[in-house]
């Protein structure tokens, strides 16, 4: 089990991912997205970069460890008619759940980062990415100035 897991759904991530949907929508307009892409966003919280994805026509789903933002996530779906954007709780270290090759982008901001086991997560990444495919991820390196 992932002992973050229980760090997340303590505190009201929801409200501060509020926050960060105006960045969140900027970046996916940079990614190309195009009716149909089939796209995989873990750590997803509620949907920051999840739902201008969904909104673009991809089809997405959201995988994070917090059951609380999974339920948050899929109730902002249901309030916007996004049948095309889910999100179910999982682990990215251990996505079993998921074919081989299955989407062709897979994102993680700020989220396979805080990952126990961030080598696993990236191995899940490029597993269910496929081939061309393309893996997007945003991170921060603690203690560094830049």
């Amino acid at each position: 089990m992932n002992p973050n897991k229980a760090l997340w759904e303590k505190g009201d991530f929801t409200r501060i991912a509020a926050t960060m949907r105006e960045s969140g929508e900027a970046l996916v307009q940079r990614l190309g997205i195009t009716k149909g892409l089939r796209m995989l966003d873990l750590g997803c919280g509620d949907g920051t970069t999840a739902f201008p994805a969904a909104k673009l026509g991809a089809d997405v789903l959201g995988v994070d460890i917090a059951r609380n933002l999974v339920e948050a996530g899929n109730k902002r779906a249901a309030e916007h008619g996004l049948s095309n954007c889910t999100f179910q709780e999982g682990d990215a270290s251990n996505l079993q759940q998921l074919q081989d090759k299955a989407f062709d982008l897979v994102i993680s901001i700020f989220g396979a980062m805080f990952a126990p086991k961030p080598f696993e997560v990236a191995k899940e990444m490029v597993r269910v990415t496929r081939p061309g495919g393309r893996i997007v991820m945003g991170n921060w390196i603690p203690n560094d100035p830049t």
